[in-house]
């Protein structure tokens, strides 16, 4: 028999034991809450930017020369990554634009932010999880920039 003092020693990077919902790995290091984020993250979120930022161009660029004067279309068109901000961007911050944009930041943040949280916390089951926390992801992602989009209306109307 083995005495206690004679264990090794376990250190952060081992598994744990395999039982009912344990997480192989101690919650507190930053490789697991990084872990659920993959190459899929990264192209989903430049994909779904280039559709919105390629919208924001289209409705900028088609309306006529006057307009096209007083809007931003290159810092409107880049400046689509900051959500509900894209129609505060397209008319020269202007303060009604600006207070609409900060109105709707919290909704919009809402969604990003449970998208962002659901990468993060384990799930109880493992099954469909990764599908899970992809759609999770996407749709978190799609209310960020689709507040720009709620905002874009307001600064054009």
């Amino acid at each position: 028999m083995v005495k206690f003092w004679q264990l090794p020693l376990r250190t952060g990077g081992e598994p744990l034991p395999r039982s009912r919902g344990v997480i192989p790995e101690p919650l507190a290091t930053m490789r697991h809450l990084c872990s659920h984020f993959s190459r899929f993250h990264l192209y989903s979120f430049v994909a779904i930017y280039l559709v919105f930022a390629g919208l924001t161009f289209f409705a900028l660029h088609a309306g006529s020369d006057a307009d096209r004067r007083e809007n931003w279309v290159a810092a409107a068109t880049i400046g689509a990554v900051s959500g509900p901000f894209t129609g505060a961007i397209a008319r020269h911050f202007q303060p009604c634009c600006l207070q609409f944009s900060f109105s709707i930041l919290p909704y919009s943040a809402v969604f990003l932010g449970a998208g962002s949280f659901f990468q993060i916390v384990p799930l109880p089951f493992r099954r469909f999880s990764q599908p899970l926390r992809w759609t999770l992801w996407c749709l978190g992602l799609l209310g960020w920039f689709g507040g720009g989009w709620i905002s874009f209306f307001h600064a054009l109307s």
